[in-house]
């Protein structure tokens, strides 16, 4: 599954499933993004809601709050992978939320069709659990 996944796949949708157990988008149904397996093993992910606010001037003088709106709906990080039967563990290495370096990120991987990859958290229930996501790929050519 490896060469599988290697590649650019562009963001087709982003879901987050509810206390109420319907899914929903996890950012905004205009996020766009990418991600990228490399056959060297290093991996990056870039996701940027559609909904995220215009900035006027220079980033040293835009105020918090308006950059942590536009922080908000974005997904960013990077670091290696490793492949182990039916899931991906991103290593990551660099990511916009500190706390998430050093992390293992664990996701199932399926390809429901052609030239599409689906990777989803591993189901928890645990007393931190964090909702199911599932984010859908397609290949970039």
């Amino acid at each position: 599954m490896s060469q599988e996944i290697q590649g650019v796949w562009r963001l087709v949708s982003f879901l987050e499933q509810r206390a109420n157990g319907e899914w929903e988008h996890a950012i905004d149904a205009q996020a766009q993004g990418y991600i990228s397996y490399w056959p060297n093993g290093r991996m990056q992910v870039l996701i940027g809601g559609g909904g995220r606010p215009r900035l006027r001037g220079e980033w040293s003088q835009v105020p918090a709050q308006e950059k942590a709106q536009c922080l908000d709906k974005l997904v960013a990080y990077s670091g290696t992978y490793t492949v182990e039967a039916d899931r991906v563990l991103h290593h990551v290495d660099v990511c916009w939320i500190p706390n998430w370096q050093g992390r293992d990120l664990v996701r199932l991987v399926s390809f429901p069709q052609p030239g599409q990859l689906l990777l989803a958290t591993v189901p928890d229930t645990g007393p931190r659990a964090r909702p199911a996501q599932r984010v859908l790929w397609e290949q970039v050519q």
